[in-house]
């Protein structure tokens, strides 16, 4: 696939012009020509592509509960100003995990007007979806999608918001490893479980590029399928291996299963320790098994605990849903409003407009736990930063970085020790 180079030139209306054209608008409109404040109150149709039906509709549910949640709040507050107060319509797009079903929904979403698509959750739908976007020229912004290849091979309209795979994986890491020597507690052997997908398998292979960096052995990696039933021979090999450190990067089912068959083997490890987990910092899981999930560790994005907005929003999101907000709503909540910013920025719904808005991206009004929102010429956000969370008295903990820190953590974890 080829693709022009991400920096181009733009062609907007300068302020003169901008103004010029509005002052005629007005002329027109007191002679009794449609006002174009009327017209321009139109709807902005936005594409979702998720998994809302198969293995990760769980998750996927989730994801949408903060997309809708924002789009509310847009309209509510009188819609896409520049736009003349139009309403963002959400088009919706089933993948069902699956990546011919992403292709076909991403172009029939497209045709069917979408200025902009989002999602698709799976980084191995994403790496397929991407070319479809690239041939028709359509913004997309990923959703939960983590491998770093998604975004090789010098794509234009593709952006990400949340970390990818490296950042996740180096800096969950490197959280771990200083809060193991503040406590004098030597890390050197580390196991890991991943799902065998694009997703588990990235987040693998840098696991063991930052053991071999930090001079860590790696005494077992383990790749599982998703719907794997059992996970009792695989983790008896990890509890033989004596690792100081399992870590797990999967989806919600795998996870939790993995986790209530690591208990019942009594493990042995100091910690176990998610990554980019769907589990183990969700509130779900947390409060349907408050003894299991007591002090488990999960390097993911999330929201800053020290932001008003944020407090703001997870107040909406409860009273809309009658359950606490997730990682997955962060980030569908906080895509939507990367994508409103553009879109009030750009003054249209021309595709390559909006396109031009989101790289120009500089949002610092946001709830995550980073600097201002900003892309560069990848499409990768550059300041986008996981938080490493615990389970500490019933609720996912920041406890890392020191910034947004909210409780000390608690390292080594007894229980996993047997």
């Amino acid at each position: 696939m080829s693709n022009p180079p991400r920096r181009r030139d733009t062609h907007a209306l300068g302020r003169r012009r901008f103004l010029t054209s509005i002052g005629a608008a007005g002329a027109m409109a007191a002679l009794g020509a449609p006002s174009i404040g009327r017209a321009q109150a139109r709807e902005v149709k936005v594409g979702y592509l998720l998994p809302v039906t198969g293995p990760l509709a769980f998750e996927a549910q989730l994801a949408l509960n903060g997309l809708q949640l924002a789009v509310d709040e847009i309209n509510g507050a009188g819609g896409v100003k520049s736009l003349g107060g139009a309403r963002i319509v959400l088009l919706p797009g089933d993948t069902q995990n699956k990546v011919e079903l992403g292709n076909s929904e991403a172009a029939r979403l497209i045709d069917q007007g979408a200025v902009a698509l989002i999602g698709p959750f799976s980084s191995l739908v994403a790496f397929s979806v991407r070319q479809v976007t690239e041939k028709n020229k359509t913004p997309f912004l990923l959703l939960a999608t983590v491998a770093d290849n998604v975004l090789e091979g010098g794509l234009h309209y593709t952006f990400r918001m949340q970390p990818n795979a490296r950042a996740m994986a180096t800096l969950t890491l490197g959280n771990m490893s200083e809060m193991a020597k503040n406590s004098g507690l030597a890390v050197k052997r580390v196991a890991i479980m991943h799902e065998d997908g694009n997703f588990g398998t990235t987040m693998g292979n840098y696991v063991e590029a930052f053991a071999a960096k930090m001079s860590y052995e790696v005494v077992q990696r383990v790749p599982y399928n998703l719907r794997s039933p059992d996970f009792t021979a695989e983790l008896s090999k990890v509890k033989a291996a004596r690792p100081d450190l399992l870590v797990i990067s999967g989806y919600y089912g795998d996870s939790k299963l993995i986790a209530e068959t690591a208990a019942k083997l009594r493990i042995g490890v100091n910690a176990l320790v998610g990554l980019a987990n769907a589990a183990y910092s969700n509130p779900k899981f947390i409060a349907e098994n408050r003894e299991l999930t007591d002090l488990l560790f999960d390097g993911n994005y999330w929201h800053n605990p020290q932001s008003a907005r944020a407090r703001a929003v997870f107040e909406a999101y409860q009273k809309k849903y009658n359950s606490i907000m997730s990682n997955h709503g962060v980030q569908g909540y906080q895509v939507m409003f990367v994508l409103r910013d553009s879109l009030e920025r750009a003054g249209s719904t021309d595709r390559e407009k909006v396109r031009d808005a989101i790289a120009k991206t500089n949002l610092t009004d946001h709830i995550l736990t980073q600097d201002a929102i900003r892309f560069d010429d990848t499409g990768e956000n550059v300041n986008a930063t996981p938080a490493l969370l615990q389970v500490q008295g019933g609720k996912p903990v920041v406890v890392g970085p020191a910034r947004f820190q909210e409780a000390k953590p608690v390292f080594p974890v007894p229980k996993w020790k047997g």
